[in-house]
């Protein structure tokens, strides 16, 4: 079994086989959109297999189609993230993890999670209807339990949710297996940082599944290239 080892800080980053799944979906997503705004107002002759500009009926009777305005947004929009995942060490959207917790990266926003306050993580499975049928995500979630709310019964239980991470976004695209090998390695790191047995520069083992997205950025934090290649030990 091969097992890599890094130095923390270590980050996540995006699986780019599900960037590129993301950018052909967004794709026909926006094509499909620009195709019937086109067909909708006019300036596309579908009959005919031409183009009209302006529309026959002129622009004020072509307005119809930019109904279809919302969906192209929502491709472009698409695109563009998929994208942004995938610029080199994802500035913009990653999973840090260092010796005071976790660090959540998105294109708008940045959360801090520090060990101390992180309960256990534990894998949630989520099904959810879709027209081809049910669908099942696995995440990497930490719980603590709550409160108990207006209305609910004396001695019930209640889970509030502190972190969920896509553990499949930056894994080895198995989900289930993903999401459990991720609770595991973060409770580990946990278990140490709580018991001050985790160094800002501590070497760990990275998980197999997602050794090939994971990087360190001591360097880059000082100015220097973020190290790509992880040292493998082979046991």
């Amino acid at each position: 079994m091969n097992q890599a080892t890094l130095q923390l800080p270590i980050r996540l980053l995006p699986r780019k086989g599900h960037q590129l799944g993301l950018i052909a979906f967004f794709g026909f997503f926006f094509g499909f959109s620009i195709f019937w705004m086109g067909g909708a107002s006019g300036i596309l002759d579908l009959d005919n297999g031409a183009i009209h500009i302006p529309p026959p009926g002129g622009w004020e009777q072509s307005t119809f189609g930019l109904f279809g305005l919302p969906f192209a947004a929502i491709g472009i929009c698409g695109i563009g993230g998929a994208l942004l995942r995938m610029l080199p060490n994802s500035p913009y959207y990653h999973l840090e993890i260092n010796a005071d917790g976790l660090l959540v990266r998105s294109l708008f926003k940045q959360t801090h999670h520090a060990w101390r306050d992180l309960p256990a993580f534990e894998t949630l499975e989520q099904k959810r209807r879709t027209k081809n049928g049910t669908r099942t995500s696995w995440y990497t979630v930490a719980m603590e339990g709550a409160p108990l709310e207006s209305g609910m019964a004396r001695g019930g239980s209640h889970q509030r949710e502190v972190l969920r991470i896509d553990a499949d976004g930056y894994g080895a695209k198995n989900g289930e297996q993903d999401a459990a090998d991720l609770a595991a390695w973060l409770n580990h790191l946990r278990d140490l940082a709580r018991d001050k047995q985790l160094s800002p520069n501590e070497i760990v083992q990275v998980p197999e599944g997602f050794a090939s997205n994971a990087i360190a950025v001591a360097a880059q934090a000082l100015g220097g290239r973020a190290e790509r290649t992880p040292t493998v030990v082979r046991r």
